[in-house]
């Protein structure tokens, strides 16, 4: 079906340093919201669609959607990813908590504040410790669940009113923490700055979001959909937060969700940049992301493993092998838009998040069931849809099958383990 034309909006400028020199790099056609799940098939199918395609700033190089969706379609609806569902993230922020009290130097009772905290998972980790906390969600499903488990959460945008309702609150903050959201903010500018007024003079601002340069190099592509409005890498966000005041004290990459950029910046004023993040910025200047032959070629690449992942999921289909996958993450929807997968081929698809049980994936209409399903379904082949978890799903998965059964991993490259 055609978007809602009044749903969506052009982006006529870079989200960053405002200039309106921009080019086309990918276009993925008309994509189903990914986390737009359905309640019966023919309702997946016939969802609305709306324009995926990456455009790049020929000033700062800067990559991001050439149009935004409405954030309450993206958010306020069907909003059901859970951050504490994934063990191995769940471990990831223990440990980036423990960096974050290793590299700062907050005090004992500081006040700590997560923008798109979601079920405060991450908080979690700062309240443990003594600190106050408070997070910021527009998803009422997950503010919910951090506000039951006793982590403060305004269930609301981050905008102007919330820094002063958070101000009057508490105070100014004493460091402000975001993972994997600023990707999603459709104000990026004015987040920004929101996060340097929220903050105390000599504050911290620490966040990770997915790197780009990782996307490029592995062809993980699926982590672009609509909720992911830039695509970040560390050159244009240094030079924006440095204008703005930052310091930027550490750059560095980590191998979450497929790749994330980690920055850690403090309130200062000067926005200098230490040499550990210039010697990143250095560095980057000579990866993928400033290779025109490499970028120009990244879209052929991705057309093609996709065929060759559809080829192998519809031999084992013709041949009348049960099919089923596991983890209906948003980047479901384009991986299997791409790849031109349905409920002819994947008979079901299981999930962890008990929100999402009895939906269907937007697009392509395959069914979500239970985890316990796949017991008694005894499939010959598991497709991991949440291929980024793969290592934990797989373990989960061993000794509870009666014959062997091939697992296909589509993403980083298409790979099968028997088990």
């Amino acid at each position: 079906m055609q978007p809602i034309l009044e749903s969506t909006r052009a982006l006529k400028a870079c989200r960053l340093c405002g200039s309106s020199d921009l080019g086309h790099f990918i276009d993925f056609g008309q994509v189903p919201l990914g986390n737009n799940l359905q309640l019966t098939a023919q309702q997946a199918r016939e969802v609305e669609a709306y324009k995926l395609e990456i455009m790049r700033c020929h000033e700062c190089s800067h990559f991001q959607l050439s149009h935004a969706v409405a954030p309450v379609l993206l958010y306020a609806t069907n909003y059901t990813y859970i951050s504490g569902i994934g063990s191995s993230f769940v471990k990831h922020i223990a440990a980036y908590a423990q960096w974050i009290f290793e590299r700062c130097d907050l005090p004992e009772q500081a006040v700590v504040v997560d923008v798109g905290s979601n079920d405060g998972t991450c908080l979690k980790a700062f309240k443990t410790r003594g600190h106050i906390v408070c997070g910021v969600d527009p998803a009422s499903l997950a503010a919910g669940i951090a506000n039951d488990n006793g982590i403060p959460t305004i269930n609301s945008f981050f905008d102007g009113a919330v820094v002063q309702e958070i101000i009057n609150s508490y105070g100014r903050a004493d460091f402000v923490t975001s993972q994997n959201v600023l990707a999603h903010v459709d104000d990026l500018v004015a987040v920004f700055r929101n996060i340097y007024d929220l903050l105390k003079d000599g504050g911290y601002f620490a966040f990770e979001i997915g790197y780009f340069g990782e996307v490029l190099l592995t062809g993980c592509f699926d982590t672009i959909y609509h909720e992911h409005l830039d695509y970040h890498h560390a050159a244009p966000l240094a030079r924006h937060l440095c204008e703005l005041g930052f310091e930027l004290l550490d750059l560095s990459v980590n191998s979450v969700q497929g790749g994330s950029l980690r920055l850690l910046l403090k309130k200062t004023g000067n926005g200098a940049i230490a040499e550990q993040a210039q010697k990143f910025l250095n560095a980057e200047k000579l990866s993928v992301l400033c290779d025109e032959e490499f970028l120009s070629n990244w879209p052929r690449k991705i057309e093609s493993s996709m065929v060759e992942f559809h080829n192998l999921l519809s031999e084992d289909a013709s041949r009348g092998a049960r099919i089923a996958a596991y983890g209906a993450p948003t980047k479901a929807t384009l991986l299997t838009k791409l790849a031109k997968l349905g409920a002819s081929e994947i008979v079901f698809v299981v999930e962890d998040n008990v929100h999402k049980v009895g939906r269907f994936l937007p697009g392509s209409g395959i069914p979500i069931q239970q985890t316990s399903e796949l017991t008694s379904f005894q499939p010959e082949v598991i497709v991991l849809l949440a291929w980024n978890f793969a290592d934990d799903i797989i373990e989960k998965l061993r000794g509870q099958f009666n014959t062997p059964v091939k697992i296909v991993i589509p993403l980083p490259s298409l790979r099968v383990i028997n088990l």
